[in-house]
């Protein structure tokens, strides 16, 4: 049978670790918040209101919404059809997270993917933003 004491030890050893892993996981969500929105005000959310601005000029009625931490391009037309953008903290690192969500008949399908691989969030530009609306838009471009 195992000792009670090394026992103890290691358990006590594994919490103190958990608890800097903690400490240093929040500070990470810290920066990458910030960095978000920065990167929200000055790529995201223009580049959004100017696809609905271009999307609206062809005919393509889609709005622009900004929820508190995210950014929403929606359809005027069947509401439930959009791209939404908001930080995923539960990442490590945290990253911009995008939903798309269709309208099929009855059914809705949802999915989620990031803007640009695993690339840092300090690294993401406002083309990587145009390239995944390009991308994820084309369904409804037909």
């Amino acid at each position: 049978m195992a000792d009670v004491a090394l026992v103890r030890k290691r358990v006590k050893t594994a919490i103190e670790q958990a608890r800097r892993d903690q400490a240093e996981r929040r500070g990470r969500v810290t920066e990458a918040t910030r960095a978000y929105e920065g990167f929200l005000e000055n790529a995201a959310i223009p580049v959004f209101k100017m696809f609905a601005n271009i999307l609206k000029s062809e005919g393509l009625h889609f709005e622009v919404m900004t929820p508190a931490g995210g950014v929403r391009l929606q359809s005027e037309r069947q509401r439930d059809d959009c791209i939404e953008m908001e930080l995923d903290t539960t990442a490590d690192p945290p990253q911009p997270l995008v939903t798309i969500t269709r309208v099929r008949g009855s059914r809705i399908v949802q999915s989620d993917r990031s803007i640009k691989g695993s690339n840092p969030l300090v690294q993401l530009t406002e083309d990587d933003v145009i390239e995944m609306l390009l991308e994820e838009l084309r369904p409804w471009l037909l």
